[in-house]
């Protein structure tokens, strides 16, 4: 028997049957990979898509044209990277069409430039009282080029505004904004990035832009005739990712279809959403938007907004709007966490927290317990009426629950500084700058105390 095992013939053929196994192996390996790469799809080649009905809009353009083929858009927005994704134009799609996508690579990193915390009003001044709503629209229109990027972890307000950008003719990248605006990323680092520090890093890109409250359907479909995309921050929707916070961008409407066609990080191109879902998602966050313009598109994005350029008269309107929302839906907890946001921004912390508290007691943190992880204003008006043991409670459970939380760090310095506690509020100041290094009120105040 071990003569046999030996013989040459015998050598060959178990040669031959392990090299047949390995075929095998291999075959079989190649075909599960293809099953893996047909479900990322980052990982496949972007399918083409047909031109839209409707009016395919590219910078600078008059939604009143007939414009069919786009042409690329003028330079206006300063880059701090060269993308290395490829940037090529995305083909205007059809609202069921599969959208195109690009995939987000790693780049290398800009300087961080300084963020803080409130942005000034833009520099364009309002008109005298303008009647926004007067002049009619295209009923369909299409923003192109806009690249596409999917996000990594809690990156879609980077994305988000990386992809707007790129309307202008920008080749920064989603990474060179996270190390801006979320040096401390990943899925343990900071969860959201709010309004304020989203301009000011847009207006840093060499565009203007401006976030503004209580939005409308009709409001985001009138800037985007202006040729203006626009950044909203919802809820990234109500089923599979329930309380999330999500930012996406808006670059097309159609309304045979009632759709907004919407470059969202988390889902692809050009994705449709019905204008019914889209402001379902939005009354949390006080219907809050944030358009991008140059100086060619000015004149037209002033002529949507009139006198709510100017903030006060923005906040103001937006209070009206968040009550006669209310008067709509009066059991409806997240519009009543609207209005708060909104008298907030208006000064007013009483009322902020009055309509936190109501909202509160109505279930919202039940149905949506991350909803301070994207909003921190409650925390801020509990600190500047007095209410500081709340304030330290809440802002510790919102810590505790993101493991990282730069502003509710920041907030309980405040508490503690304010009780003489000059020791815990410096550690305190401290933990918001390993939270987020660039976070300008806890620079601020850490420099108070020597560093």
């Amino acid at each position: 028997m071990n003569r046999l095992l030996h013989h040459p013939m015998n050598r060959w053929i178990g040669l031959g049957t392990s090299a047949i196994l390995l075929g095998v192996i291999a075959a079989t390996i190649g075909l599960q990979s293809g099953r893996v790469r047909s479900h990322i799809p980052y990982l496949n080649s972007p399918p083409s898509t047909p031109t839209p009905a409707g009016v395919v809009l590219s910078l600078g353009q008059s939604a009143s044209l007939p414009v069919n083929v786009a042409t690329a858009p003028t330079v206006s927005a300063a880059a701090t990277a060269e993308q290395t994704a490829t940037t090529l134009p995305i083909s205007a799609p059809t609202a069921t069409a599969a959208p195109i996508v690009m995939p987000m690579m790693a780049t290398t990193v800009s300087v961080a430039p300084t963020v803080i915390a409130t942005a000034a009003p833009a520099t364009l001044t309002p008109a005298a009282v303008v009647a926004s709503q007067a002049t009619a629209i295209p009923p369909a229109v299409f923003l192109e080029p806009m690249a596409h990027w999917f996000q990594g972890w809690n990156q879609c307000a980077e994305v988000s505004s990386a992809m707007a950008l790129s309307y202008f003719g920008s080749k920064v990248d989603p990474n060179s904004v996270t190390a801006v605006l979320r040096p401390n990323k990943d899925w343990k680092g900071f969860k959201n990035v709010e309004s304020p520090y989203i301009v000011e890093y847009l207006r840093s890109q060499g565009v203007q832009a401006q976030a503004f409250e209580g939005g409308s359907v009709e409001r985001i479909k009138r800037l985007v005739a202006a040729g203006a995309p626009v950044i909203v921050g919802q809820w990234q929707n109500r089923t599979d990712h329930a309380g999330v916070g999500h930012w996406r961008v808006v670059r097309g409407y159609d309304d045979a279809k009632g759709i907004f066609l919407l470059n969202d990080s988390m889902v692809g191109a050009a994705v449709p959403m019905t204008y019914a879902e889209f402001d379902d998602l939005w009354p949390l966050y006080d219907y809050v938007y944030i358009p991008l313009w140059n100086d060619r598109l000015a004149p037209a994005v002033q002529q949507v907004m009139g006198a709510e350029m100017d903030p006060k008269v923005n906040i103001a309107r937006a209070i009206t709007y968040d009550q006669s929302r209310i008067k709509e839906q009066p059991t409806n907890a997240e519009r009543y966490f609207g209005l708060g946001g909104a008298y907030f921004k208006a000064g007013d912390d009483q009322k902020a927290v009055e309509m936190y508290h109501k909202a509160k007691s109505m279930g919202v943190l039940d149905r949506t317990p991350w909803a301070l992880w994207y909003q921190s204003w409650p925390v801020t008006a509990l600190v500047n009426i007095g209410l500081d043991d709340e304030a330290l409670q809440v802002a510790q459970e919102n810590i505790s629950s993101a493991g990282v939380y730069a502003l509710m760090r920041y907030e309980r310095g405040r508490v503690f500084e304010k009780r003489g506690d000059l020791a815990t509020a410096k550690r305190e100041y401290q933990m918001a700058l390993v939270d987020n290094k660039n976070l300008k009120e806890a620079q601020d105040a850490a420099a108070r105390f020597g560093g």
